[in-house]
């Protein structure tokens, strides 16, 4: 089963953009953000990532990955109607093939219906060096 977590960020003045984001862990661990449009509202995304979404009662849970097409107008493979209430789009990978390793990661959690591992919390630290004083 794929998992997700929202971002959430508290904006002064909220302008409206409420929960816009979510998070997709793919079979190696590793947390992919998503935007998160209604089937009706999704705009041209030539080649990116894509999971469909059912939402219900809080809960939303992926019903299948992909890539969209070269036209970007209509999610490639995807059934229609389209299965979801929500396409959820990565558009951060930098060429075609980083594109196809975060589809080849989701798609492997969704497939096998595994629980990705949790990413564990990197702990940045700088070394310092301290000097002991003599009062």
């Amino acid at each position: 089963m794929m998992q997700g977590f929202p971002l959430s960020a508290s904006l002064p003045e909220d302008p409206g953009l409420g929960e816009r984001f979510w998070y997709w862990r793919g079979a190696s661990g590793r947390a992919y953000i998503h935007s998160i449009y209604l089937p009706d509202h999704c705009p041209p995304v030539a080649g990116a990532v894509f999971v469909l979404v059912r939402s219900s009662g809080g809960v939303r849970t992926a019903v299948s990955v992909g890539r969209f097409g070269a036209d970007g107008l209509c999610p490639s493979g995807a059934a229609s109607p389209m299965p979801g209430d929500e396409i959820h789009v990565h558009l951060l990978t930098r060429d075609a093939d980083a594109a196809e390793a975060v589809l080849h990661d989701l798609a492997a959690t969704l497939e096998e219906g595994v629980t990705p591992p949790r990413a564990e919390p990197k702990l940045w630290g700088k070394p310092v060096q301290l000097e002991l004083l003599a009062a």
